[in-house]
């Protein structure tokens, strides 16, 4: 979903019903597969692409 920058609730949607996939994507943050802007805080606008993982 992530191959290019997009929003997280959109590609929270796109991937599923986002409730159960957040914990999924907060995951893939944490271990750098996916990166965002963590100098402000996280929302659901905040735009998310491929991290160093990848």
């Amino acid at each position: 979903m992530f191959a290019e920058p997009l929003p997280l609730m959109d590609g929270a949607s796109a991937a599923g019903e986002p409730l159960p996939v957040l914990p999924v994507l907060f995951h893939l943050l944490w271990s750098h597969e996916l990166a965002v802007d963590v100098s402000v805080p996280l929302h659901g606008g905040s735009l998310v692409s491929p991290g160093a993982g990848r």
